[in-house]
């Protein structure tokens, strides 16, 4: 049967109530998004994004007055192209469940539309953290040139799990590997992001001492080393041998960025008897990583 001769379709206020939670996703489906700037000025056309990464080197110097040795940067450019794919993911309603909508003169149950929206934004952290090698699509915590450090043991040697830290070697670990940033030229004072897997968030919530009530999460922030500290399940099993890992990085765009040429779109529903199938997509090329070295990832924790 064609679709213009089905008596039950989808309607007004269906679409809006899909609309509505397709398009409000809730903050902690996007972690990446809460961190690193959105690059949205690509066509959705394109299938490729062509950038630069440039390692400078050289010094200033003083010269004379008329003197035509001027210092130059010698810049290392090297050309990267980020792959842009189709993230897609779709729901269904029967014709039964349209006829019982309109029976009851209420909009469609739109748990289905939460469903593919939570899929999509799962889809997309993952890519903006882990990347996909298949694809050549670059993440964060996986990108060509990112510090990578394993972490050290606790005070007994025994293991390099947090879990099996003292609060402070926790404290002092996490101050060790920020330096490896903020000794970099230019990031004395940048703003750094922590980024942790849930078990590690979570280990940050444990009280201090028996003579501190204070929890971790509250003695680190009391320094000023971080502007956030983020929860990202993503980083579970993303270091060496499928170790948890945490991210430390300068999270501005001229470090790193998320290509979004089309965010997730409703396309015209279809019609397959019995079933109306509602299509939805998001056009995503992972990270846009400029500054590789202001990325330090910590394995073992």
């Amino acid at each position: 049967m064609p679709a213009s001769q089905v008596t039950a379709r989808l309607q007004a206020r269906d679409l809006e109530v899909i609309d509505k939670t397709l398009f409000e996703p809730r903050e902690e489906e996007l972690t990446a998004r809460t961190i690193f700037d959105m690059k949205t000025d690509i066509d959705p056309g394109a299938e490729t994004y062509g950038y630069d990464v440039a390692t400078r080197s050289g010094a200033a110097k003083i010269i004379a007055n008329g003197a035509n040795d001027l210092p130059l940067v010698d810049t290392d450019v090297k050309r990267y192209f980020a792959q842009i794919y189709t993230i897609a993911l779709g729901f269904r309603y029967s014709l039964q469940d349209l006829r019982q909508s309109q029976m009851t003169g209420k909009p469609v149950d739109a748990t289905k539309a939460a469903a593919v929206r939570r899929g999509i934004a799962e889809k997309e952290n993952s890519l903006a953290w882990k990347g996909d090698p298949r694809y050549e699509i670059q993440g964060v915590a996986t990108a060509t040139g990112i510090q990578i450090e394993a972490v050290g043991t606790n005070a007994a040697g025994t293991s390099t799990k947090w879990v099996d830290k003292a609060s402070d070697e926790i404290v002092e670990e996490l101050r060790k590997l920020r330096t490896r940033i903020t000794v970099l030229p230019g990031y004395g004072d940048a703003s750094l992001i922590l980024a942790l897997p849930p078990i590690q968030f979570e280990e940050l919530n444990r009280r201090y001492s028996d003579y501190d009530a204070r929890t971790i999460m509250q003695v680190v922030a009391s320094n000023g080393w971080f502007s956030k500290i983020k929860r990202v399940a993503d980083l579970k099993g993303i270091g060496l041998s499928k170790s948890d890992s945490l991210i430390i990085c300068h999270s501005e765009p001229e470090t790193v960025q998320l290509l979004l040429p089309m965010d997730i779109t409703r396309q015209q529903e279809e019609y397959q008897y019995p079933n109306w199938k509602v299509p939805c997509e998001e056009r995503f090329g992972g990270a846009v990583v400029r500054a590789p070295h202001a990325i330090l990832r910590a394995d073992g924790i």
